[in-house]
């Protein structure tokens, strides 16, 4: 039984090095997206408030759960992972659980965490508010969400994708909203104190994919933004 175990071991530690040599082999690149704002924003962030246990909502493929999990954070990943992605999907980076933050059901339900980040997955939910509402849920009391997503305080838009300026999106099966304030003072109204803001503009249009890419620049809320970086902290 231990040498069949090892050889599996081999052959799945051979097949990842093959996959993971071929994406180094075949990178391109195309542009640079927002994630290095965002990442930056929770770690600086999560350093600043040092919880034990973090879940992060809608991780999809991405090693943002790996990433925390290096920083000494005992981290839950989770996703629609049924309904979301239409062949399913896997993380080689962390283990996702198949959770819809809309429809718990008992999942997690009995879990609380010090912390919750959801990174740039908000705007692809229809109903918002009850994800916010269903995230609060979890946090302890005094526990931190970390928020990012597109956001133009006075500009709000209920789906980028559909804009007829959008630079990118068109096709997309999910919707890409752009909040406002207006959506912001929903998410309050949950139990939330917004504790830190950071608002970017990275692009030269109102909202989200609008106008033209332009070099990363910090704005005020009456200056041109397009993405919101927000922690929140349970009252």
């Amino acid at each position: 039984m231990n040498i069949l175990k090892a050889a599996i071991h081999r052959a799945g530690q051979a097949y990842i090095r093959k996959i993971c040599d071929s994406d180094f082999r075949h990178q391109d690149y195309v542009v640079h997206n927002e994630r290095p704002i965002e990442y930056g924003f929770a770690l600086r962030a999560l350093s600043e408030n040092q919880p034990r246990n973090v879940l992060d909502v809608g991780t999809g493929t991405t090693a943002w759960p790996h990433l925390m999990r290096n920083c000494g954070y005992v981290v839950t990943a989770i996703d629609n992972v049924h309904d979301y992605w239409p062949e399913r999907m896997t993380n080689r980076h962390w283990t996702v659980l198949d959770v819809d933050i809309l429809n718990l059901n008992g999942n997690l339900a009995h879990n609380f965490f010090e912390a919750i980040t959801c990174i740039s997955v908000l705007e692809h939910i229809e109903d918002h508010r009850k994800a916010v509402q269903n995230m609060v849920r979890l946090l302890s009391p005094g526990g931190i969400l970390i928020l990012t997503t597109p956001y133009s305080h006075y500009h709000p838009y209920p789906n980028v994708y559909k804009h007829p300026n959008a630079l990118y999106g068109q096709g997309e099966p999910y919707i890409c909203r752009s909040s406002s304030k207006e959506e912001l003072n929903q998410w309050l109204f949950n139990g939330l104190l917004l504790e830190k803001r950071e608002l970017w503009k990275l692009f030269t249009g109102d909202i989200w994919a609008t106008g033209q890419r332009c070099t990363w620049q910090i704005a005020t809320e009456d200056e041109p933004h397009q993405l919101g970086c927000f922690v929140f902290r349970k009252a």
